[in-house]
């Protein structure tokens, strides 16, 4: 073997050796290239705001201590859970062109007391509002057609509501627990009330609409002041216990065109009215026990000591 092909030998060896630390080092390359590159975007932040890589969408916040928040221009929608216990939050400002606000996105904001919804605002999904403790006071827009189930659940200082056109169901729990709210205004296109709706609310009455279906189980279940009611002959299903332990409940007035066949008397269980319930002819009243008729008091025998002196008997004349 003469030296040049000696030299060749030698060079094609080492390349052979080294030919798979080359290969290995170049997919290394090529991998760590590759994560560079499908790497996640920087987060796109705006004043303490998390938001989408579009803009359109607040997802949540840098600091869950924020005392006030300002949702910039552009935004359409805030995302689940956004402000979840963000418990510092005082207020917010919601631009125009916010159409919904997705389920718990401000549950368990504490300090929040005041809420200026947009007029571009159609949904408000599931337990958006729930366990807002100080929220006293919000105003619907017109455009609002859907509020999800325990949406304003326990907002114990929430006083009044108006809910708009667009709103034909109230669903389950949406004001459960709302101690201070004293006046409900339902909507003239209301169909159904769900179950547990307006437990232990405050308001003396509460209208329904002619247009109202369903009065969904334990809806107003210990509603402490409620004293009266008037049920439209629209409605053909009233739940279980829907109206039980509402201590001041003594009327309720019927329609004589109802579409109601029969009432359960448990729906009034443990109020007074179920002690004096009336219907019209075309109800029938199913699983009533009547109250057992109070005994009068027996009269306790007068003690003899206690007795006032007898009067003698006035001997009868002996005839002649």
């Amino acid at each position: 073997m003469n030296l040049r092909t000696k030299v060749v030998f030698i060079v094609y060896t080492v390349l052979a050796a080294s030919l798979p630390a080359l290969l290995f080092a170049a997919e290394k390359g090529s991998e760590q290239k590759a994560a560079l590159e499908t790497k996640a975007p920087a987060q796109n932040v705006y004043s303490n705001l998390i938001l989408s890589e579009d803009g359109k969408t607040v997802t949540g916040t840098v600091d869950k201590g924020i005392a006030t928040a300002e949702i910039p221009e552009g935004v359409t929608a805030i995302a689940p859970k956004a402000f979840f216990h963000c418990e510092n939050l005082r207020s917010i400002v919601i631009p125009e062109g916010v159409v919904s606000i997705g389920s718990w996105a401000f549950s368990h904001c504490r300090a929040l007391s005041e809420v200026a919804l947009p007029k571009s605002l159609s949904r408000i999904e599931a337990g958006a509002f729930s366990w807002c403790d100080k929220l006293f006071f919000i105003e619907f827009p017109a455009k609002l057609n859907y509020i999800g189930a325990n949406a304003f659940y326990s907002c114990a200082s929430l006083k009044s509501v108006t809910l708009p056109k667009g709103i034909t169901k109230i669903r389950n729990a949406t004001f459960y627990g709302c101690l201070k709210l004293e006046q409900v205004l339902l909507p003239q296109a209301l169909t159904e009330i769900e179950e547990n709706a307006f437990v232990n609310c405050a308001f003396k009455t509460i209208d329904f609409p002619p247009t109202l279906v369903q009065i969904g189980k334990s809806s107003f279940y210990h509603c402490p002041n409620l004293e009266k009611l008037s049920i439209p002959a629209s409605v053909a299903e009233i739940g279980a216990k829907a109206f039980a332990h509402c201590p001041l409940l003594s009327k309720v007035e019927w329609s004589n065109h109802s579409w109601l066949k029969e009432v359960d008397a448990d729906i009034f269980s443990k109020s007074p009215v179920y002690k004096k319930l009336s219907l019209p002819d075309s109800i029938s009243l199913v699983n009533y026990n009547a109250p057992e008729e109070e005994e009068l008091p027996q009269e306790e025998p007068v003690p003899p000591e206690l007795m006032g002196e007898q009067e003698e008997e006035v001997p009868a004349k002996k005839k002649k």
